[in-house]
């Protein structure tokens, strides 16, 4: 009995043996390590080898363009004349009403003559009398049969005949008030059967040509503007009008640190009206930039704008660009050669580097 359990133990312990070294027998040995030559190589044969992604691409070329920013403000006029009476009497006729376009010269209210036309003949007798005097007395002096003193007392009634004369002249042409500018009538002041004086108005007048845009701007921007520069000014209703930047404030505003800017809009056929919103886009720098629609601009890892080329090689590149502005048939961007084939469809299932088969739009 104790024969048979040493020749177990002795089994049992060939057959662990036997286990441990099939295990070390069949184990297969270490792979050496591939250099990073070795590595960059397979790499590169890998890509040549895969099939080239198929992209779709146009060629475009840059030209000048504005980079601008819009400000929200409204439309002001910043001229109003109010037109007074030069003489007194009362009011004959006003010819105006408010909302009335008038013109530099037109009469908008009448006073009544009275007796001014009537003065004004007895002026002109006056002063053909003191030119009958003076020119006797001239032959008389020049014959030595008059003193010096007669002539100069002469001359002057003759320079007074004609200073009451103009003088008279002056109050009859007042009578018809007149509008010294172009302008709409927004205020009336006096009506007809009035006794007006001196310095009572007759008319208010609102200069409507040119008027002006108001915004604010950051102080990001007060350094890239300056005054002349061209300036575009939309209205609620969609009308567009160019102007130029007239005005821009030396001091920011306390609260908000922004400037105050004014646009010179022309109006002739006063088709703007005063106070009514207006989106104004100012001109703040100009770069080579191409036009292209928004489905090509994508975000990279680190959130910046980019847009994908195809090179020389027909192998992807990566721009990171700038927006500059957008019109309503695509949007224009700074950051990309003058000559580029840009990426429009396929853009995001490459990357840089790959090399791609490109189907021109």
């Amino acid at each position: 009995m104790k024969k048979f359990r040493i020749l177990t133990v002795i089994a049992v312990s060939l057959i662990v043996v036997a286990w441990l070294l099939s295990g070390i027998l069949t184990q297969k040995p270490p792979e050496t390590p591939l250099s990073l030559q070795e590595s960059n190589e397979i790499s590169r044969l890998a890509v040549e080898n895969q099939e080239p992604i198929r992209v779709r691409a146009q060629k475009s070329t840059a030209t000048e363009q504005h980079k601008t920013i819009t400000s929200q403000g409204r439309i002001v006029d910043r001229d109003q004349t109010t037109v007074a009476a030069l003489t007194n009497g009362q009011l004959e006729s006003r010819l105006v009403e408010r909302g009335d376009t008038v013109v530099a010269g037109d009469v908008l209210c009448e006073i009544e003559v009275r007796d001014r036309e009537a003065l004004l003949e007895v002026a002109r007798d006056a002063l053909t009398l003191s030119q009958q005097e003076f020119n006797s007395t001239l032959r008389l002096t020049e014959g030595g049969y008059q003193q010096e003193l007669d002539m100069a007392r002469k001359q002057a009634a003759l320079s007074l005949s004609h200073q009451q004369m103009l003088a008279t002249q002056l109050e009859l042409d007042n009578t018809k008030i007149r509008a010294p500018i172009n302008g709409i009538v927004s205020e009336v002041h006096a009506n007809k059967g009035e006794y007006i004086d001196i310095g009572t108005a007759c008319v208010t007048l609102l200069v409507l040509d040119p008027l002006y845009a108001q915004g604010y701007v950051s102080e990001r921007y007060i350094h890239t503007l300056q005054v002349g520069s061209q300036a575009s000014v939309t209205l609620p209703n969609g009308e567009y009008y160019e102007g130029k930047l007239s005005y821009l404030s030396k001091q920011a505003e306390e609260k908000s640190r922004t400037f105050l800017f004014e646009v010179t809009i022309p109006n002739k056929d006063y088709n703007i009206f005063s106070g009514v919103s207006a989106s104004i886009e100012l001109i703040v720098d100009t770069r080579s930039a191409h036009k292209v629609p928004t489905s090509v601009i994508l975000l990279d890892e680190k959130g910046s704008l980019v847009v994908k080329t195809v090179n020389t090689n027909n192998q992807v590149v990566s721009h990171g660009i700038e927006i500059l502005r957008e019109d309503d048939d695509g949007i224009w961007i700074s950051g990309l050669p003058v000559s580029s084939t840009i990426i429009t469809l396929g853009q995001g299932l490459v990357v840089e580097g790959e090399r791609v088969t490109v189907e021109y739009k």
